[in-house]
């Protein structure tokens, strides 16, 4: 049969939990007001850096040269109606 606890361990299991509780919940507490939104800042900023460096680099290189444009399509002030216009 399993023995009754006693009052006196019922009060030292009560303290022990507490004390092991206690610096746990503290621990949580600071995560979630101090430590989560700092990580959150940093991580913002580093996004917003990192878009700013992509945004400046050159990632498709630009053509050598230009190409001329075709005769028929030099004095026309409409391109729709001249690309109708065959050769």
């Amino acid at each position: 049969m399993k023995k009754q606890t006693s009052n006196f361990e019922q009060r030292y299991a009560t303290i022990l939990s507490f004390v092991l509780a206690l610096p746990l919940c503290a621990l949580i507490w600071i995560s979630m007001r101090i430590l989560w939104p700092t990580l959150r800042f940093c991580a913002k900023l580093a996004w917003k850096v990192l878009l700013r460096i992509l945004s400046k680099a050159k990632l498709v290189k630009p053509p050598k040269q230009i190409l001329p444009t075709p005769d028929v399509f030099k004095d026309s002030p409409n391109l729709a109606r001249a690309k109708q216009v065959r050769y």
